[in-house]
């Protein structure tokens, strides 16, 4: 039997770059359908809200004798609480912030309320929708419902100033005493980012605290690890420890 080289390896050619023809659309293909699911669920977990009773950011529960004073080691800032949401039926909380030179936080947002900075003594820098603001006394500026900001001390000097959160939030109030603890014992990094995950969670369900950009993505995990903790009783035992036990 005589083999037409030239022929048959023509021929094999011809089938291997169909072959891989086929191949390389199925890998296209694969791919498009992958960008897609990425999008479909970027779309989910940028909407995904946590969102907490309206009677439960009245702050009914909140200890009477609750202190009205606590301070982050890692931030080296103490928020003395002038107003808790149960005081003015919900209609405000209001705090006073004393911050060290280099410190603030960073950008986030809220969706359940505005908040208004209002500086006391010295310089207040806050950035709010990607553009900084300097404030002095007698100035103030408000953040809006779901707008991007953080707030920071831009001098060499400690800074006073208000933050005034409308409508009141007796769950910022909780998150804020649980961040504060947490970090004082050690659950936190030397930027004063929680380590543990579900802290993380519980502090951004508290504080109704969202992420602008791709932690986004998350949204979905915190939201569920939020609820798992609530369900478990971990959640109570935390605010237990952080809020309700810190009375005078």
């Amino acid at each position: 039997m005589r083999i037409n080289f030239p022929h048959f390896f023509g021929k094999y050619s011809i089938i291997y770059g169909y072959s891989r023809k086929n191949r390389m659309k199925r890998i296209l293909w694969a791919l498009i359908v992958l960008v897609i699911l990425f999008l479909v669920y970027a779309i989910y977990a940028f909407n995904v809200r946590m969102e907490v009773d309206e009677v439960f950011d009245l702050g009914l529960d909140t200890p009477p004798d609750l202190i009205s004073q606590i301070y982050n080691p890692v931030f080296d800032d103490t928020v003395t609480f002038l107003k808790f949401s149960y005081e003015t039926e919900g209609a405000y909380t209001l705090l006073e912030i004393d911050l060290a030179p280099g410190g603030g936080n960073t950008t986030h947002l809220h969706r359940r309320f505005s908040e208004t900075f209002i500086p006391i003594e010295g310089t207040l820098g806050v950035e709010h929708m990607g553009r900084d603001y300097f404030l002095e006394p007698g100035e103030q500026v408000t953040v809006e419902i779901g707008e991007s900001h953080r707030f920071f001390n831009p001098g060499e000097e400690r800074i006073r100033f208000h933050v005034k959160i409308k409508p009141g939030s007796a769950g910022f109030e909780k998150a804020l005493f649980l961040l504060y603890g947490l970090t004082k014992d050690g659950y936190a990094d030397e930027n004063g980012m929680l380590k543990d995950f579900n802290h993380i969670a519980l502090f951004l369900k508290l504080s109704d605290t969202g992420v602008p950009g791709m932690l986004n993505l998350l949204n979905p995990f915190f939201k569920r690890t939020a609820r798992q903790l609530q369900e478990s009783g971990e959640a109570d035992a935390l605010l237990e420890k952080y809020y309700f036990s810190r009375t005078e």
